[in-house]
């Protein structure tokens, strides 16, 4: 069983981020609630409403990074499956290798450090079901070590085009 390992500088990350969306949604709250209470005020204020959409936004946003990227995994060499576990919820969604008809091994871009990393990515029917990627996880080699029953279908680059199809679940493969 191998089980991924964080990089040092995630964690702190996870909960600086949960913080953040904590502190932003009850700045965001009572800001609704004390620039509403004044009825008078409340249908002319267009820069309030801008305001709340779009911090309503971007705080979905976060929290959609945070539930996508705050996954531990593990892989059962034994049983032959593979367990996504949500860092915070702790809800583990268990997929057998049998569920993916293999993986693709492509790079991703780290424009702070300008550097590459490894970045594996699990298929069915030629869309990209889930991706494990070195920028969060520092043992993905031994990850790859335990694909290893799992069909590898060889490196790909993904450009921009391939990027949103993976964004939109759409078949990346030919």
């Amino acid at each position: 069983m191998k089980q991924s390992k964080f990089q040092d500088k995630i964690i702190p990350t996870f909960w600086i981020a949960l913080s953040f969306i904590i502190l932003f949604f009850c700045g965001l709250a009572y800001y609704v609630f004390n620039h509403f209470t004044n009825f008078s005020n409340a249908g002319k204020d267009r820069k309030a409403i801008i305001t709340i959409v779009l911090g309503y936004t971007s705080l979905l946003f976060l929290i959609m990074w945070l539930k996508s990227v705050a996954v531990i995994i593990t892989v059962d060499t034994n049983q032959n499956t593979i367990a996504f576990t949500n860092f915070f919820t702790k809800k583990t969604k268990i997929y057998s290798f049998n569920d993916f008809d293999g993986y693709v091994q492509t790079t991703g871009f780290n424009s702070k450090t300008q550097t590459e990393y490894k970045v594996l990515c699990l298929l069915k029917d030629k869309v990209v079901r889930n991706k494990i990627s070195a920028s969060y996880y520092s043992n993905i080699e031994e990850l790859q070590e335990g694909l290893k029953s799992l069909a590898y279908l060889g490196f790909q680059r993904f450009g921009v085009a391939k990027k949103l199809k993976i964004f939109f679940k759409r078949p990346v493969l030919e």
